[in-house]
């Protein structure tokens, strides 16, 4: 419940600013600093309020256990603030290596902390104490990495167009983050922690994708397209891009969708089948969410922030209507609401803000349509086996029919030429990556 509401933390604790930086090809270190220093007091004034908040997210849940754990966590803040401008430091280097090990490291510690605190009866607060490790550690580990310490804040250094990317920014990372957890919080205010628990166990499978692929991918994409702004190979690269979350992004969760039956019996065991429906309704969704990441990597290193928080909050508020009208049937009509949300706020990006982005959309358009023409009857076909034939089959039995049914699809479709020329430059980007 708590989590709902302070993983803000990991939103504005970078406040854009860190985008500004690494968008920016001409920024100073007076200017550096500045970000810096502005984050570090924008936390502290977000730690104290959070702090101050606690009894208010308490008395919303009606459970006086949460004012504690929101006290607590309110550090967070304070820590991703501080952690924002190494990280971009170490970004703008192209250091990714350095960025995924900080991230393994803490993630690590993170899982070390909540282990030893569990195993010795703390409870919840060992997950609660996960998280404050995880960003301690963070934030040591890209201080080490980036080289660069901040020196004293400077009049003079011009902040306003940084400023302003930033805010812009922070309105879409902000509007966003609060759309995508009015799911939890209906559900939890209106049905209560089991069904909230029911909905989150599928929520977190089908975000699985998002945190393996999407946010490496963002770390990498950012920095690479803002040095490429003025170059002719920007609109090469965002068309690859794009073919690269049509099939792989997108068809994660198409696949995840295809395999949902026994894909939760196997991750959750049993008892969670009403979990099943909203995991496959999400995993739809999360096709049409996966590839808008490119239009969001196109706004920011363009920075046409502006444009790409206008229509985010259009798009996003018709997400938060749909999921208030689906809360009347429960968690499953939840998923629902977000996942045509999702939907329309795709259409509505590629059909508006992206004219002015100076790329050409039907393109782009068509690289994304063919993935979805692509494994849709994939998805029918393989719901109907699970549903309509396996029913009373064992789940790793069925798994494995199911991914030889998968492989088989996907070995036939390359008969046909579009795909396997798609297949022929996914190979290519495979063998760069490798490089």
């Amino acid at each position: 419940m708590v989590f709902a509401v302070i993983g803000i933390a990991t939103v504005l604790g970078d406040f854009g600013l860190s985008m500004a930086a690494i968008q920016s090809q001409t920024i100073t270190s007076a200017q550096r600093s500045n970000l810096f220093w502005t984050n570090a007091a924008i936390g502290c004034l977000l730690t104290g309020a959070v702090f101050l908040s606690a009894p208010l997210i308490a008395a919303f849940y009606g459970d006086d256990r949460l004012i504690g754990i929101a006290q607590l966590l309110s550090v967070t803040f304070l820590l991703n603030s501080l952690t924002a401008q190494f990280r971009a430091e170490v970004s703008v280097r192209l250091r990714f290596k350095a960025l995924a090990g900080v991230d393994v490291l803490a993630v690590i510690a993170g899982l070390a902390t909540a282990l030893t605190l569990a195993v010795h009866d703390f409870g919840y607060w060992a997950l609660i104490a996960q998280q404050i490790a995880i960003a301690a550690v963070t934030l040591l580990g890209l201080i080490a990495a980036s080289g660069w310490l901040p020196g004293l804040p400077r009049r003079g250094a011009d902040m306003r167009a940084l400023y302003s990317y930033g805010a812009n920014t922070l309105g879409v990372q902000l509007f966003s983050y609060l759309t995508s957890n009015v799911d939890s919080i209906l559900i939890g205010r209106f049905w209560g922690p089991s069904p909230l628990g029911l909905y989150d166990r599928a929520y977190q499978l089908f975000r699985l994708p998002l945190q393996q692929i999407a946010a490496p991918m963002t770390k990498v994409a950012l920095p690479v397209l803002s040095r490429l702004q003025a170059d002719d190979r920007y609109e090469a690269y965002v068309q690859r891009a794009q073919l690269v979350l049509g099939y792989a992004f997108g068809g994660a969760f198409f696949l995840l969708a295809s395999v949902s039956d026994p894909a939760v019996d196997i991750l959750l065991g049993e008892g969670w089948e009403p979990a099943k429906p909203i995991f496959t309704v999400l995993a739809l969704g999360g096709v049409f969410q996966g590839m808008g990441f490119v239009y969001y990597w196109v706004f920011l290193s363009r920075a046409l922030t502006g444009i790409q928080l206008r229509w985010t909050l259009i798009g996003r508020s018709a997400m938060v209507v749909a999921m208030c009208v689906g809360v009347i049937w429960g968690p499953l009509g939840v998923a629902i609401g977000a996942a045509v949300g999702q939907a329309v706020n795709w259409t509505l990006q590629s059909l508006f803000p992206m004219r002015h982005s100076g790329l050409r959309r039907l393109p782009l358009l068509r690289i994304a349509v063919r993935p979805i023409l692509l494994y849709t009857p994939l998805v029918a076909l393989s719901l109907f086996m699970s549903y309509g034939l396996f029913t009373d089959m064992e789940p790793v039995l069925e798994a494995l029919i199911l991914s030889a049914t998968i492989v088989a699809y996907l070995a036939l479709a390359a008969l046909v030429p579009p795909i396997r020329h798609d297949y022929a430059q996914l190979w290519d980007v495979a063998r760069r990556f490798r490089r």
